[in-house]
């Protein structure tokens, strides 16, 4: 335990002095924090037509569940920006070959770098978990279902948790924030555009580029379906998807690989 503060208490200080990060890291979390107020108050509006989700049911019990962890999601690239530039500043300012020759080791080096991941991942994911909790509760006048659906939160931290350790193999690897990032983007751009023309190519509901890793972990929060024939009896136009358990499997086998990865990168370049 000693070790782990020791670690966090270095990553912190090096966050804490770099004024981009901070700004980053107290929008992103204030935003996530509030933003069960903020869907309430935002109308997207289509053709001069407000549009108000709490109407349709976007935040009845069980439908809130994968409604809010998955447009949620989105602002997990204000975290993996600051991921990557805090890794690619080590190598631009020569820091961490300060910590090395200060005696923290490669492996210890790396651990504090995914300590960060893992509370950005565990913050974000309890926030989001209060939020779809309160709006549920809020708007749902029979709240007997209240923890069906509960599964798309697990979903929503292993899909971060995804990403944060992708994240910080680009960095290592790439040792520059800009083209990282870029990298980030153009990969999970590329397994998109292959998933789709496997879809168009093939009528079998399983395609083999859903097992790579933006793809399998996207998998765990799927688009809200949506049927509006509930909504003309009545109802909400919200149904709740699969939660697809299996790719929980795959989203961890990823992370596993990505830090294996990172450390084999790490250890064996020099610095």
């Amino acid at each position: 335990m000693k070790q782990i503060l020791r670690l966090l208490k270095i990553e912190w200080n090096k966050i804490y002095n770099y004024k981009t990060a901070r700004i980053f890291i107290i929008i992103y979390f204030a935003l996530l924090a509030s933003m069960g107020y903020l869907v309430t108050v935002i109308k997207p509006s289509v053709d001069n037509m407000s549009l108000d989700l709490a109407r349709f049911g976007a935040y009845l019990f069980p439908y809130v569940w994968q409604n809010i962890t998955y447009f949620a999601d989105f602002g997990s690239i204000f975290l993996g920006v600051i991921i990557i530039t805090n890794i690619t500043n080590e190598y631009t300012y020569r820091t961490m070959k300060q910590n090395l020759i200060d005696g923290l080791t490669k492996k210890e080096f790396l651990l504090s770098k995914l300590l960060v991941s893992l509370i950005f991942s565990l913050l974000s994911t309890i926030i989001v978990f209060f939020a779809c909790l309160g709006l549920g509760l809020v708007y749902t006048q029979n709240p007997s279902s209240i923890f069906k659906g509960v599964t798309f939160v697990l979903g929503y931290f292993l899909k971060v948790s995804v990403f944060f350790s992708f994240c910080t193999l680009l960095a290592f690897w790439i040792r520059r924030s800009g083209f990282a990032l870029m990298l980030v983007i153009l990969w999970r751009l590329g397994e998109v555009i292959i998933l789709g023309i496997e879809q168009i190519s093939s009528r079998s509901s399983f395609h083999l580029s859903n097992l790579l890793p933006g793809n399998a972990s996207a998998t765990l929060l799927p688009f809200p379906g949506i049927k509006l024939q509930n909504f003309m009896r009545g109802g909400t136009v919200f149904s709740l998807s699969d939660f697809h358990a299996e790719y929980c499997i795959a989203a961890i086998v990823y992370i596993v690989i990505f830090i294996v990865l990172s450390y084999q990168l790490l250890k064996k370049r020099d610095l």
